[in-house]
């Protein structure tokens, strides 16, 4: 049964470190590398959407299966379709909901997934898991917006690019409807980043 870990934090750092102690925990998990790596190969199986009867695209992973991105797999190094391919899963398969009221959770990615969702940690702890298993280092974004320049609102994380030296670093913010790779706030008032992976 998934569990989730609850928790109260003293100050931003102690949160980030909470939010590294799940991702630690994620990348010690045989099954999300397997998953990470099907994600980017395209080694996808078949099923029956039982809502469409569509046949869709899926991976298999702790006993379940998830939607996979369409498409074939991608090229040996080919950094940006490896980064799409992994943005897709998590949309597919992860759905942004608020923790209870007063409580802070902090799910593996494995939990998440068993789940179907969480918050912005989670979904933090679930990208920047995904992208490590195939070579990526992530850095987690912490914001607060001009409306609230003094409180810590929003974290998500940014993937670099290239994976041996990164010059760029690409926000991926799944938990904002209508978002895409690259999409960052535009009333950001001050940030702070984290290195996971």
């Amino acid at each position: 049964m998934p569990r989730t870990s609850h928790y109260e934090t003293n100050g931003l750092d102690q949160h980030v470190g909470l939010i590294k102690q799940q991702l630690d925990k994620s990348m010690k998990d045989g099954a999300v590398r397997q998953l990470a790596v099907q994600i980017v190969s395209g080694t996808n199986d078949h099923a029956t959407d039982p809502r469409t009867g569509d046949t869709v695209p899926i991976i298999r992973a702790f006993g379940r299966q998830f939607l996979a991105p369409t498409g074939g797999p991608c090229k040996q190094r080919d950094e940006a379709c490896e980064i799409e391919r992994i943005w897709d899963f998590v949309v597919l398969n992860f759905r942004y909901v608020y923790d209870p009221a007063e409580i802070d959770t902090f799910a593996t990615a494995r939990e998440s997934l068993l789940a179907g969702g969480g918050d912005c940690d989670d979904a933090t702890i679930l990208i920047a898991a995904l992208a490590g298993f195939v070579g990526f280092r992530a850095v987690a974004r912490v914001i607060s917006t001009q409306d609230n320049p003094k409180q810590w609102v929003h974290i998500y994380p940014l993937i670099g690019i290239s994976k041996d030296d990164p010059k760029q670093w690409i926000p991926l913010d799944v938990t904002v409807e209508g978002a895409a790779p690259g999409w960052e706030y535009e009333s950001i008032a001050n940030y702070r980043d984290y290195t996971l992976v």
